[in-house]
């Protein structure tokens, strides 16, 4: 079906944007759009812009279903996510127009929240037209992702697994979002806002999945992302199963991270984070659980990436070799598949030493 033929063009302004947010009858379809990635200057870019009469590029909007009873319609965003929630959140006062952030500093709308604006400001404002192209509800959702992936594949600011979230909506995908959100990320910092914005703890969880289903030697590459996400797009029937080890070894880390300073700081990096994550399945699978064995450990560990942080070494020969070769596996080639196995097998090597 033809979604040109489908598509009408009409002018809406601000106060219908703000009004349809409040109400719910503008919303933003999880299932194919990234998450919130504006940051406050991007924001405060857009609406210096609309202050100064500037063109805004045109939003594109799904109806997607309509209330019988009440004729309510609701429309999707499919493309304008940023710059609708942008409006919205800073005629709703989330936000001033902070002086650093303007092109014209000098303004008089400069360190501004909307509130405080002139009237005559807040009118303009308000009845700022934006050019919706709206979609009727004939077009299905997989037309509507498909639309939403070529508006945006020439848009460099959309990354590999922005892409992957409007492309798959299966069951890899769902389980790899549900571990994001356990308290375990945030407790230890192991992701950064700019990590949480682009999706990028999706992607580096869903590399570890791969790991629990496949085993360190399979590739962690974008293209093989892909692949995994397509082959368990529809059935993934090892999903709780997964899940599950998951828990367990996200349980064997915080034993491992806890009190333990310079190993909260290395986990931070994402290299590092992988290979304790592959440190725990094995220590895991030999039964290693009681507590003061889990304390060994992370004593030991701690000791190798203190020395790793502080560019110190070993007095024993054998293991300042082994912290040597570790050092360079963790600078070059890491995504390797020998280098990954490689780091895994020296960290054994080192605590059965």
């Amino acid at each position: 079906m033809s979604i040109v033929r489908n598509v009408k063009v009409e002018s809406r302004d601000i106060k219908w944007i703000s009004d349809n947010f409040k109400s719910g009858e503008l919303i933003i379809d999880n299932s194919f759009q990234r998450r919130y990635v504006w940051i406050k200057k991007d924001k405060i870019s857009l609406i210096e812009s609309i202050l100064m009469g500037y063109p805004i590029p045109e939003v594109y909007l799904w109806q997607n279903k309509t209330d019988p009873e009440t004729g309510k319609r609701v429309h999707s965003i499919v493309d304008g996510q940023q710059r609708l929630g942008a409006v919205f959140d800073y005629v709703s006062e989330q936000f001033s127009l902070e002086k650093k952030h303007l092109e014209y500093q000098d303004a008089n709308f400069s360190g501004k929240k909307f509130s405080e604006l002139e009237d005559d400001q807040k009118a303009m404002i308000w009845g700022y037209d934006f050019s919706i192209r709206f979609i009727n509800n004939s077009i299905m959702i997989d037309d509507i992702k498909n639309l939403f992936l070529r508006l945006n594949r020439t848009n460099t600011t959309l990354n590999p697994q922005e892409l992957r979230n409007a492309e798959f909506n299966g069951e890899f995908i769902k389980l790899a979002d549900e571990i994001s959100k356990h308290p375990f990320w945030k407790d230890y910092n192991i992701f950064n806002n700019t990590d949480l914005r682009r999706m990028l703890d999706i992607q580096f969880i869903s590399t570890i999945l791969i790991f629990i289903r496949m085993g360190i030697a399979e590739e962690t590459s974008q293209s093989a992302i892909n692949k995994v996400y397509d082959q368990y797009n529809d059935e993934y029937p090892e999903a709780e199963e997964d899940k599950e080890l998951f828990m367990e070894l996200l349980n064997v880390l915080n034993f491992i991270l806890k009190g333990k300073d310079n190993l909260q700081y290395i986990a931070k990096r994402k290299t590092h984070f992988y290979t304790l994550f592959t440190l725990s399945f094995y220590i895991f699978r030999i039964k290693l659980d009681s507590a003061n064995n889990y304390q060994s450990v992370s004593t030991k560990l701690e000791e190798w990436f203190a020395h790793y942080k502080n560019e110190t070494n070993f007095e024993n020969d054998t293991v300042r070799a082994l912290l040597d070769e570790y050092r360079l596996l963790s600078q070059e080639g890491v995504q390797k598949k020998a280098n990954r196995q490689r780091r895994l097998d020296i960290l054994k090597e080192y605590l059965s030493a």
